[in-house]
């Protein structure tokens, strides 16, 4: 199973071949949620290359990497695999990740993450309302959960604009 950050990388590899400096200048320059740093990047890099996920390029000054089968299956099924309601409350990042990587795939595939991811938003919304009460009736609290529920349910109208979009291809 691929953490966010080796997915991403996968990502940044599945479009050309790429020098570690070239990934990490793409990720801190792209990421909206990681400024990144080199030991990150690097030992991910290589994590991924003794996974077989990744190989290096031969004959290339400096070394470049680029994706294996493996790697493609394995950044496929982290793109297709919903994100978990519990995961959608605590780390928006990873739905926001997920729909920059899936809009590479077939219309039918999109389609399916989408009706699949939307199945998990209504189960976020009750879980934050269940925390409601006790020591979360405080004001303060009462307005992050009421912010909690309204990025949610953008995110849900988001989901479903591109699934209808993706419907229509």
């Amino acid at each position: 199973m691929l953490s966010p950050f080796e997915a991403t990388l996968i990502g940044i590899l599945a479009d050309a071949p790429a020098s570690r400096y070239d990934v990490m200048k793409v990720i801190q320059s792209q990421s909206l949620y990681w400024a990144g740093s080199p030991g990150a990047v690097y030992s991910a890099l290589d994590r991924l290359v003794n996974r077989g996920m990744i190989q290096e390029v031969e004959g290339t000054d400096p070394k470049q990497y680029k994706v294996t089968a493996i790697g493609f299956q394995s950044g496929y099924q982290f793109l297709t695999t919903p994100v978990p309601a519990a995961k959608l409350i605590v780390d928006q990042s990873l739905v926001r990740l997920k729909l920059r990587g899936i809009k590479e795939f077939s219309p039918p595939d999109q389609v399916e993450f989408f009706q699949r991811q939307l199945e998990e938003y209504p189960k976020a919304v009750k879980m934050i309302q269940e925390k409601r009460g006790g020591r979360f009736e405080r004001p303060i609290c009462r307005d992050l959960v009421e912010l909690a529920i309204a990025q949610l349910t953008l995110e849900e109208n988001l989901i479903k604009k591109l699934l209808a979009d993706a419907v229509e291809e």
